[in-house]
């Protein structure tokens, strides 16, 4: 009897319908690239069972394999091509086993014109930063989608409420409107977790958005939107960790891909150990492989294979989505020289963009040493040309509550911004008065109007760049030293709220105070180069009397603070070097014109900024 072999040949696109003959391969990442891009070799992830064992290669040698990595898991192939001339089109990759054969096509585009010297965010901007699933449901029909754990239900401060990437585009002109032209969106990876999924801050699936969020296609599709509303848009990336209902957790590409401990081991949250000179190895290690919580799986990026993976799959949403700015989730929980380089690998393709990072340490020195071009003693550079001023958001937190004396309230200000001289750029500084990690500012102002309204004020005239959280604009409250507290549902962005905060006539008269207070700040720094670029002049605060100005050669805006409980007369003769006595000024909150004679009424409790003619 002769016996018959029969070898099977099919593709990665249609080997689903035969379901009882095992794929080769199960998973190729990135799911596609783009040809002439700045870094000549990519990484391909193959998946698969036992796909190491398989021998792989493109038909009729169309792209040059550069090197096969593979790891102590027999289910994951690392494949490096040399994509240094590869054009767009369609490729043949081949595996083989035995007389198995699959067959993937795999596809290169096109990038878009000047992709690589694409435009980023700068100080010029004001950026407005949400969460998908708190800001508004632009579709209900994927509130609950099949296979994923967590369903909508909106009286749970820590479940999912059903905010989605829909919601955000049909906001968007009230965004451009309010004034900002930058949208930072927190996270829309796939997050299947049990348990507080909706912040999607622990990813599940890398080149996945959550359908529960939307489509990849409603992403690309939120940029285009953002751009017809002359709206720039960031994406925020985590590379410190993932989310236990990652993929990777049935089966690890590694034994080190995760930075694992006998037990379980948080991170120590001591950021300060990078920057202290004396600090142990012991401290420094525990805070950068500590895991951030226990359900998210601490990224081991000194692995160069996942270095590589994750890296490529920001440079593939930026490509595909169109994007234009980053922030970077956790920086000094990673190794920080580790993160510099994962920063640069994606600034090589970007020549132009900028990237802020959150770097939540508690003095000016600190976070100046996490900015670009820092000239650091230890010749460290993070590679982040933006920080954010987490030191000013605490003086924001203090100064107006406080009982003016000599180290307190408005002096808090003087004392913050004369230490600027640590800082390598200060117009690229983000300041803020509030995020999603922390308290929102009408919870720390305890709902006290004046002060809301002169914090405003100052955010959208100091130097640097205000980021706005959603609802700020219009006064939204929280629950104190809650997280979820600080995540409240925007009203109006649910069908069934009982009023819509969006529509000027279902505000209510505070909330439009505050909404056209904030507006004629963020409009009036948009068309004003001094506010974004200008120099920065501070005259020492007396009697709760703090004044400022910012300047170019063709502006000068004066902003006069007055932290008293009652109304105060501002001397003008002191600031005769700024050549103000005599003009007239337009109030840009209020509209009235000032006079700039020998002195200034300043009201109680109150911010002015003024236009100098």
């Amino acid at each position: 009897m002769k016996k018959i072999i029969i070898c099977l040949v099919f593709s990665f696109s249609t080997f689903v319908a035969f379901a009882k003959v095992p794929a080769l391969v199960d998973r190729v990442e990135p799911l596609s690239w783009w040809s002439g891009m700045a870094n000549t070799e990519l990484q391909l992830m193959l998946y698969g069972d036992n796909v190491a064992t398989c021998d792989v290669s493109f038909a009729n040698d169309a792209i040059a394999i550069s090197r096969i990595e593979k790891t102590d898991n027999p289910n994951f192939l690392f494949v490096y091509l040399n994509v240094a001339d590869v054009t767009p089109g369609t490729y043949r990759l081949i595996l083989k086993k035995g007389c198995k054969k699959q067959v993937v096509n795999y596809e290169f585009k096109a990038r878009r014109d000047g992709s690589a010297d694409r435009a980023s965010f700068t100080p010029a901007d004001a950026i407005y930063l949400l969460m998908p699933d708190r800001f508004a449901n632009g579709n209900p029909a994927n509130d609950n989608v099949k296979g994923y754990v967590q369903t909508v239900n909106r009286t749970g401060l820590g479940e999912r409420h059903g905010g989605d990437i829909q919601g955000i585009i049909n906001h968007l002109p009230y965004v451009a409107d309010l004034g900002c032209t930058a949208l930072w969106p927190t996270p829309f990876f796939d997050n299947n977790d049990s348990n507080y999924s909706y912040h999607h801050y622990a990813c599940g699936d890398y080149y996945k958005i959550d359908p529960r969020l939307g489509t990849a296609d409603d992403y690309r599709r939120l940029s285009d939107e953002c751009h017809k509303n002359q709206l720039k848009l960031l994406i925020d990336i985590v590379p410190n960790h993932c989310g236990a209902a990652h993929w990777w957790n049935h089966d690890v590409p590694a034994r080190d891909w995760f930075n694992r401990w006998d037990s379980y081991t948080s991170s120590n949250y001591r950021m300060t150990a990078w920057t202290d000179p004396h600090a142990s190895e012991f401290d420094r290690t525990h805070l950068a492989k500590g895991w951030f919580a226990p359900n998210m799986p601490d990224l081991n990026l000194e692995n160069p294979l996942l270095f590589d993976y994750l890296s490529q799959v920001y440079i593939y949403w930026i490509e595909f989505a169109n994007i234009d700015g980053i922030r970077v989730d956790t920086y000094p929980y990673n190794n920080i020289h580790t993160a510099a380089r994962f920063v640069q690998r994606i600034r090589d393709e970007y020549k132009q963009m900028n990237v802020v990072g959150e770097c939540w340490v508690k003095n000016p020195s600190e976070i100046a040493y996490y900015q670009s071009g820092n000239n650091n003693k230890d010749g460290f550079d993070s590679r982040l040309q933006s920080v954010m001023d987490f030191v000013l958001k605490d003086v924001f937190e203090t100064a107006f509550l406080e009982n003016e004396s000599w180290d307190r309230g408005m002096i808090r200000f003087y004392n913050h911004y004369a230490q600027d001289f640590v800082y390598a750029n200060t117009n690229l500084v983000m300041n803020f008065l509030d995020n999603h990690d922390i308290n929102r500012y009408a919870t720390v102002a305890k709902g006290d109007i004046s002060i809301y309204k002169m914090a405003l004020a100052m955010l959208c005239t100091t130097r640097g760049y205000p980021q706005i959280y959603y609802g700020t604009e219009i006064m939204l409250d929280g629950i104190e030293g809650n997280y979820e507290g600080h995540r409240f549902d925007f009203p109006g962005g649910w069908a069934d709220d009982t009023r819509n905060a969006f529509e000027v006539a279902q505000r209510t008269e505070q909330e439009q105070e505050i909404f056209t207070h904030l507006k004629s700040l963020l409009n009036f720094r948009k068309k004003t180069p001094a506010l974004q670029t200008g120099e920065m002049k501070q005259f020492i605060p007396y009697d709760g009397l703090y004044v400022y100005f910012r300047y170019d050669d063709h502006k000068t805006v004066m902003v006069v603070a007055n932290n008293n409980r009652e109304e105060k007369q501002l001397d003008l003769a002191r600031f005769n070097e700024m050549d103000i006595q005599g003009k007239t000024a337009i109030d840009v909150t209020t509209h009235k014109s000032v006079e700039l004679n020998t002195s200034l009424v300043v009201p109680a409790k109150s911010v002015q900024v003024l236009d100098v003619q």
